[in-house]
């Protein structure tokens, strides 16, 4: 299995996505978002810093798929 950002496998409940930060300059695609799932909770950390950590619970992740698949079908 990969993570589908890159030919590396994917460790199970943890994947990496290229992102673009708008608040710190650099290429597009150059912020990696590390996506981690624990105990049901959906860990999305941006930069792999540690340094901002968004934490939603089952509820909140299925309105972020449900806004995701209305917005990109």
């Amino acid at each position: 299995m990969t993570n589908g950002t890159n030919d590396e496998p994917a460790e199970r409940g943890r994947r990496v996505i290229h992102a673009t930060c708008a608040i710190h300059p650099g290429s597009r695609g150059f912020c990696n978002l590390v996506i981690t799932r624990e105990d049901g909770d959906i860990i999305l950390n941006p930069h792999t810093t540690g340094a901002c950590v968004l934490i939603l619970d089952e509820t909140e992740a299925r309105s972020m798929r449900d806004v995701l698949t209305e917005w990109l079908g």
